[in-house]
């Protein structure tokens, strides 16, 4: 938690080692902050709960999968989906960059009715009943470059602003040599402060005089939207984690055979995200 590496035993508890940090006093074991800390599952069970995230299976399917309840296999697939968020925080963008901005209706999916912040509204075709860009719409920012690596943040609510480019998009780039934007000011100022070579898009054309445009970032965005349609509505306290799954799965397309997916995304959850456990522990485990 703390990062040092002052640590002590500190007794077993079911044959296995407890730790504790001697700096920030916080206890731990080799299981820790990974998809295997607090369940009763068995490992087969958690490599066919991947599976099914894989193949983007309802939690109904995948709760007669693994023969646990919904509720469980709600809770086996967001466990797994949040060990992606650090791997999805190390993609960067580099080289030719194109950035644009995507909208969802804010959803309260699974809040309680005494956390809401607002009464409930009758649900439309278009999932709000206020029509164009408001406070009523979740903006997204999101980017792809040539070599087709990718992020999606949810940066806030209403269009986008510059301080939702400065924080959630600039930590994103390195190296870029030119970033194709639509022609929102917003994008002018961050330029500017970074020394971007912006190339903006009239909203009226397809592309510019040199021939640049969108034409990928807007792809990603139709992708996105076919995507998310295979969910009966995401709530947007947990849409962040669908976004992530949703470059995770686009990588591991771009990179990875269909039979070796299971595995490239079992390396990557279970020994990627975390340094004090290894195979062995996890298939005894």
């Amino acid at each position: 938690k703390c990062g040092s590496t002052h640590i002590n035993k500190n007794g077993k508890y079911n044959d296995r080692q407890n730790y504790i940090c001697k700096d920030c006093k916080k206890k731990f074991n080799s299981l820790t902050d990974t998809i295997f800390h607090h369940t009763h599952l068995t490992y087969n069970q958690i490599e066919k709960a991947i599976d099914c995230i894989i193949n983007l299976f309802s939690i109904r399917k995948m709760a007669a999968i693994l023969k646990i309840s919904t509720k469980t296999a709600f809770t086996l697939r967001h466990k797994i989906i949040s060990c992606l968020k650090s791997i999805i925080k190390s993609f960067k963008l580099n080289g030719e960059v194109e950035l644009d901005e995507y909208y969802l209706s804010i959803n309260l999916k699974g809040t309680r009715s005494q956390n809401m912040p607002r009464s409930s509204k009758k649900r439309t075709s278009h999932g709000s009943n206020t029509r164009g860009i408001s406070s009523h719409k979740v903006c997204i920012t999101s980017g792809i470059d040539e070599n087709d690596n990718m992020f999606f943040e949810v940066a806030g609510t209403s269009s986008v602003t510059s301080k939702m480019i400065e924080d959630t998009v600039v930590p994103r780039l390195t190296t870029i040599t030119k970033v194709i934007t639509d022609c929102k000011s917003s994008y002018e100022s961050i330029a500017k402060i970074n020394n971007w070579n912006l190339k903006q898009i009239k909203s009226s054309t397809y592309k510019d005089n040199e021939g640049n445009n969108l034409a990928n970032i807007n792809s990603l965005h139709q992708q996105l939207t076919l995507y998310l349609s295979n969910f009966r509505g995401v709530s947007t306290k947990h849409l962040q984690e669908y976004l992530d799954l949703f470059c995770f799965l686009k990588y591991l397309n771009w990179t990875t055979n269909y039979n070796d997916q299971l595995k490239e995304f079992k390396d990557k959850i279970c020994v990627k995200s975390t340094s004090t456990v290894s195979y062995t522990h996890l298939r005894a485990h």
